[in-house]
């Protein structure tokens, strides 16, 4: 039998504390606001006003995740854009100097470039760099050339985006197992750990490839390599962009994922022949998929979708 997977590096052994997600919200929420009273009262030199209408925005996320108005995974998807936006805005409203504000800018863009994990991050960056340069056009309005200032610091700003974009591509191409296209195994347990502490549901799917050793013994270990390359991409098409595909073994791969019924998905990915330079093949999977929920260790939903894996490999 092949080996079960194993956690590298090794897992933490003490339990794991409940995450709400909600509750994360209404304590940033609540911490705006009292940075808000504090700036009222003449304590913070702070713009109340925009610390009071962000804190009124994640509120009122809050609400609407309570009632079921909005999903969770959305309202926290809309609460972190809008929170890195407005802290632009409160950076710019507490310098006085409207010469200080592109520095500002810049520092802030860069950070948002050096921090960003999601799938969409290039295109995240690029909407970072708009809200970036509408700070560079307000600031222009103090200036004595204000053309002339934002046609600098538009051309600046296309470059750094354009380096942005590179260094992006270049840290995702350092995360992609080169022949399948899927995240290497230590990438792929970064974003497990990741997706834990955004303390929202998603499924975790232990994916085996069945009889794969037939394919290198009998076609070479080219063939098993077009074959894996193929399984690969059709592993990506069937999810959703944001959802994740990981190479953790050499015919086993981890599959995470926010969408409901993630297994049938899966498994259409092996309902067609692969076709290879080296011939036809007929090729299915094993899956076990477990689901996390809150005090659940990784370690411990690796180990239980690796069983249920194995439980439907010996079931036939």
């Amino acid at each position: 039998m092949p080996e079960s997977l194993s956690f590298d590096p090794p897992t933490r052994s003490l339990p794991i504390p409940e995450r709400v997600p909600f509750r994360r919200l209404v304590v940033r929420s609540a911490f705006l606001v009292g940075l808000a009273v504090l700036s009222l009262a003449h304590l913070l030199p702070l713009p109340s006003h925009a610390l009071l209408a962000l804190a009124a925005l994640g509120l009122g996320l809050y609400a609407a995740m309570a009632l079921g108005r909005i999903d969770a995974r959305r309202g926290l998807r809309l609460w972190t854009p809008l929170l890195d936006l407005g802290l632009l805005y409160v950076l710019v409203a507490y310098t006085p100097a409207p010469q200080s504000w592109g520095a500002l800018a810049y520092v802030w863009l860069a950070g948002q470039a050096v921090v960003e994990r999601s799938p969409l991050r290039q295109r995240t960056l690029a909407c970072y760099a708009a809200a970036a340069w509408v700070t560079l056009a307000l600031a222009s309005l103090h200036m004595g050339h204000p053309l002339a200032y934002m046609a600098g610091n538009t051309i600046a700003l296309a470059l750094f985006v354009g380096v942005g974009h590179t260094l992006l591509q270049e840290r995702r191409e350092n995360e992609l197992d080169p022949l399948t296209g899927a995240m290497t195994r230590r990438a792929g347990l970064v974003e497990l750990e990741r997706r834990l502490e955004r303390a929202l549901p998603f499924s975790v799917a232990v994916v085996d490839v069945r009889d794969f050793k037939r394919i290198n013994d009998a076609y070479g270990h080219a063939a098993g390599d077009q074959a894996l390359r193929v399984i690969g991409k059709r592993l990506r098409h069937a999810l959703r962009p944001d959802d994740a595909v990981i190479r953790y073994g050499g015919d086993e791969f981890v599959v995470a994922s926010e969408a409901d019924r993630v297994e049938p998905r899966l498994l259409a990915a092996f309902d067609s022949p692969i076709v290879t330079k080296e011939g036809v093949f007929e090729v299915g999977a094993d899956v076990g998929v477990m689901s996390w929920r809150p005090g659940i260790a990784l370690a411990e939903i690796l180990a239980e979708a690796d069983r249920r894996m194995y439980a439907t490999k010996r079931a036939g």
